[in-house]
């Protein structure tokens, strides 16, 4: 029995790295096309590529959450740290990714401005959407608000609180 265990143990490690590269390709992918659509340059087969990345990714996340006993969550690397360098990287983690949020943000701002001006409603209800996309403009103004103040926690060394 624990030969079986060491023998699903060594491909459950595998499985997991290459499910953190191929979200790691997945994420460059998806940083990638925002950046180019702002700037107008679409690549074609994005959506193609990003839902082949999403198998590997999703599945052996799921395997390695099975043999760990934990949620879905990206671990692997921050459970091997000490406290202080895990507070650390966490914390410039969130503070990276609202770099990315960012952009989001702008292309939420301009999407909802361009189709605010041309009065889009909704097909067959014909409910105004200018309030939806705004609701979403401002919850990502909150969320990119939270990241930087729990990344700023984490920095400091302050356990953020739940």
């Amino acid at each position: 029995m624990r030969l079986v265990e060491q023998l699903l143990g060594g491909i459950v490690r595998g499985a997991a790295a290459l499910g953190v590269l191929s979200l790691l390709a997945l994420m460059a992918l998806t940083v990638v096309t925002v950046i180019f659509r702002a700037v107008g340059v679409a690549f074609p087969g994005t959506y193609v590529l990003a839902e082949l990345l999403l198998i590997p990714t999703v599945s052996c996340a799921l395997a390695y959450a099975a043999w760990d006993g934990a949620h879905t969550k990206v671990e692997l690397l921050v459970k091997s740290f000490r406290p202080r360098v895990a507070g650390l990287s966490q914390g410039l983690m969130l503070l990276a990714g609202t770099a990315f949020w960012g952009f989001v943000l702008y292309a939420g701002i301009v999407e909802a401005l361009r189709r605010g001006r041309q009065g889009e409603t909704t097909p067959l209800l014909d409910i105004p959407v200018a309030p939806f996309r705004w609701l979403m403009v401002a919850a990502i103004t909150l969320m990119i608000a939270v990241c930087l103040l729990r990344g700023l926690q984490f920095i400091a060394g302050r356990e953020p609180k739940e």
